[in-house]
């Protein structure tokens, strides 16, 4: 941090500011997207309400909240009438300050030396962000008020009761950690008298809130009227949670399983607090608080999704002196984000299930099986093997094996390129018809053989079926005359080029993770990784300009690290003769030059000069077909205004932030059913590589973070830069987009099997089975009607 803090300029503040300022600015970017309607409008209403008649007669009307967070509202609500285009933003401001607020107090109880590491996972975990910044919920309030209760007790228990109680007034999940302030009653040796200072303070803060809204003269009755109905809003088992009533169906009634949860929860919450009272676990309130929240949000009925959120900051906290639990905070992170884009699809799709029965049940018992993993780890004394295993994973450039010698590396290289060409130009020929977005570029690289000028020019009307492709630089359109100048005006002939650039893009993927770490055993895992993956081998199999723009920005890339500077630039202008994303690449480009300490060359200029000339070179035949260069700029302007104006809509188009968990795969053709078969060509990933990646990338950060592995940090960079900005793109998007980030989740996963090589066989084994059985789904291949329809695991995939 002090590099960094001296590189920018920047002034002597405390790290831990920087990082609260990184993530306030990183939420207010997604504050944007991804917001739930009906929650967010249901506040801007209730706080524009507030702000006009106030609180006395606000209960006249529905709402299922009690009064803490409606003084929240009313405050917002008078904003709003004063500068209402913020509104967005404004009601989402309170829950993104609790997430800041929180990860300072995780900082501040871990310690500073761990503290910084502590707080990064948690402001930067999607399920946190996820919650406040995009749907626009405020459970990051209960989260905060519940933790700091725990924290300031020993300092001030009064302090304490305040925060449970105003916590509680916001959601009454905050009361649950109630077992971790009896635990620190015991545990400080506080008085009786103290314990009843406590209960009386926070019930009379408790009552407080209630009296302003209080529209009856009965003030107790007023207050039980509102606890049952918050209470009581919804009588069922699971809303949509994730929890154990969930293994019996969503939305089913909790008349006798109300009274089991509530006894099952008791008995465990009682029975952990006394043996972490028993054994001095260090962190003990921390720990019961995680368990409690945990517990009550599996076992107790009536609990909507969101209501796992407040386990995620007291058991990080418990991860720092118990450091298995980092399993358990990983896997709740994740099946708390599944659930979250279940509950939001459910709600904003016409109640569409993204997942399948079969899916949910797995992550509910996933979640079940955390707890046990927990209570076993803690009480088993597993933390002890686990930091033996992490002081053994810390050690510097640790591998668990030599590298490969150069004799096997080339025959294992050799059978991986192979099979990669192999599973690329088989049966290329099919389908014979252009599909998909060929009837944009294969249709105008055919318009570009036979120098009709049409393929130049964007006023004409476009042949029925058909259009002129004119959106993107012309380079990937004369790689497909050229294919059909060797092998014909067919199908084969405008597929062949792109089928050669993706076999070689999984051999510059070997060159660059080999060069990235010198290591060549980390460049073939990688290699092998990057060719069974489905994406890449679908876009390498199509008349498009993506396997363009992916080899030459690798190549780009690469050469620039191996400081061929003049070549890179080369490589660079052909990539942005291809697409015009390709200048992602020159963040890398920059990034790479510190990372492997290159000196600043004469050849640097070289990028402000070949990649212009080449681009301008790249339309030498819209110029022979007799354009002007005032045309030439004017297809440019087209270009602009057509990828920042597009407004269409399309079935398979998906969310940025959604293609890393492959929620929604893109269909490119159809070839009807003949006789029960059928043949199609799905552009989605193969699950493994795509969900094992995200994994690598995840743990990738923490290795990089803890070792300070630069170069582990520059592929991660990568990966991110082609991956983030699209989130802020205004145009319709698809999963395809994500290619370009693909090569570097595979050398993130590559780097991983590397430094874990028990998990090699199980990852290969698995990803290379799930290639063969997917294969015909990729390829377009007839196959029985059954077989297709075993492919579709969520219904997002059809």
């Amino acid at each position: 941090m002090n590099r960094i803090r001296r590189f920018l300029f920047l002034p002597n503040i405390p790290d831990i500011i920087y990082v609260l300022i990184v993530a306030f600015l990183f939420r207010l970017f997604l504050a944007n997207f991804g917001t739930l309607q009906l929650d967010q409008g249901t506040f801007i209403a209730w706080g524009n309400s507030l702000a006009v008649s106030g609180f006395k007669i606000f209960y006249n009307n529905w709402s299922d909240y009690l009064p803490g967070y409606l003084y929240v509202l009313w405050f917002l609500g008078k904003i709003n009438l004063l500068v209402p285009n913020l509104q967005v933003i404004l009601f989402k401001l309170p829950a993104i300050l609790a997430d800041l607020a929180t990860g300072y107090l995780i900082y501040k109880i871990v310690g500073k030396k761990k503290g910084i590491f502590f707080s990064l996972i948690y402001l930067f975990n999607a399920a946190v962000f996820a919650n406040s910044s995009l749907w626009g919920q405020v459970d990051s309030l209960t989260a905060l008020f519940s933790l700091f209760s725990v924290f300031i007790f020993p300092i001030s228990y009064q302090l304490s009761a305040i925060s449970l109680a105003l916590g509680t007034l916001i959601k009454p999940q905050a009361a649950f950690i109630l077992p971790a302030i009896l635990y620190l009653f015991i545990k400080n040796k506080k008085k009786f008298f103290e314990l009843l200072i406590y209960s009386i303070s926070g019930l009379l803060v408790f009552i407080v809130g209630f009296i302003p809204f209080n529209n009856s003269n009965n003030l107790w009755q007023f207050i039980l009227n509102r606890l049952s109905v918050s209470a009581n809003q919804y009588p069922y088992g699971s809303v949509n949670a994730f929890s154990f009533w969930g293994l019996f169906g969503f939305w089913k009634p909790d008349d006798v399983t109300i009274w089991i949860g509530l006894g099952i929860s008791i008995i465990l919450i009682t029975l952990i607090t006394l043996i972490i009272y028993k054994k001095k676990i260090i962190n003990g309130e921390y720990l019961i608080s995680a368990f409690s929240l945990f517990i009550t949000f599996l076992f107790l009925t009536r609990m909507h999704e969101r209501h796992l959120l407040p386990v995620l900051a007291p058991l990080l906290i418990a991860t720092a002196t118990n450091p298995v639990l980092i399993i358990t905070y990983v896997g709740l992170s994740l099946t708390y984000t599944a659930n979250l884009s279940y509950a939001y699809y459910w709600i904003t799709d016409n109640f569409k299930e993204i997942f399948n029965p079969i899916l949910i049940k797995i992550l509910i018992i996933a979640n079940l099986s955390f707890l046990g993993l927990s209570i076993f780890s803690i009480f088993k004394k597993i933390k002890l093997n686990l930091r033996i295993k992490l002081n053994y994973l810390s050690q510097k450039n640790y591998f668990a094996s030599k590298d490969i010698s150069n004799k096997l590396n080339k025959i294992f290289l050799a059978t991986v390129l192979l099979f990669s060409l192999v599973t690329r130009i088989y049966q290329l020929n099919l389908p014979k018809e252009k599909y998909f977005d060929e009837v944009y570029h294969a249709f105008t690289a055919g318009l570009v053989l036979h120098n009709d000028p049409k393929a130049w020019e964007w006023w004409n009307p476009h042949p029925e079926g058909f259009a002129y492709e004119w959106t993107h630089p012309p380079v990937a359109k004369l790689g497909m005359v050229i294919g059909m100048l060797a092998f014909g005006e067919n199908a084969f002939g405008w597929r062949i080029v792109q089928a050669i650039l993706g076999t070689a893009s999984v051999f510059l993927v070997y060159l660059l993770a080999r060069t990235i770490f010198n290591d060549k055993l980390i460049g073939l895992l990688s290699a092998i990784v990057f060719s069974l993956d489905g994406l890449a081998l679908v876009m390498s199999r199509i008349g498009m300009n993506d396997s363009y723009l992916l080899f030459f920005s690798l190549l780009s890339i690469y050469l620039f690290v191996r400081d061929k500077n003049l070549l890179s630039s080369i490589a660079f202008g052909l990539a942005i003769s291809s697409k015009w994303s390709a200048i992602y690449s020159l963040p890398i480009l920059f990034v790479s030059h510190f990372v492997f300490r290159k000196k600043i060359k004469l050849s640097y200029l070289s990028f402000l000069i070949f990649p212009v000339i080449i681009y301008i070179a790249s339309y030498g035949v819209m110029f022979a077909t007799g354009h002007t260069w005032d045309q030439f700029v004017e297809v440019q302007k087209q270009m602009w205004w057509y990828h920042t104006n597009l407004v269409a809509e399309h079935p398979y188009t998906s969310q940025a932030w959604s293609w890393p968990l492959l929620l929604r795969p893109i269909y490119l053709y159809d070839g009807g059913d003949v006789n029960g078969q059928v043949a199609r060509i799905y552009a989605f990933g193969n699950p493994i590589i795509f969900w094992f990646g995200l994994y690598s990338i995840i743990l990738s950060v923490l290795i990089s973070a803890k070792e300070k592995v630069k170069k582990l940090g520059f592929v991660i960079f990568s990966y991110l830069i082609f991956f983030l900005p699209w989130i802020a793109s205004p145009r319709i998007m698809f999963l395809y987009h994500y290619l370009p980030s693909i090569p570097f989740l595979a050398i993130a996963a590559g780097y991983i099997l590397r430094r874990f090589p028990k998990a090699r066989f199980y990852i290969l084994v698995s990803s290379f089975l799930l290639f063969i059985y997917f294969y015909p789904h990729w390829i377009g291949l007839r196959i029985p009607l059954k077989l297709d329809e075993s492919y579709y695991w969520f219904s997002s995939w059809r």
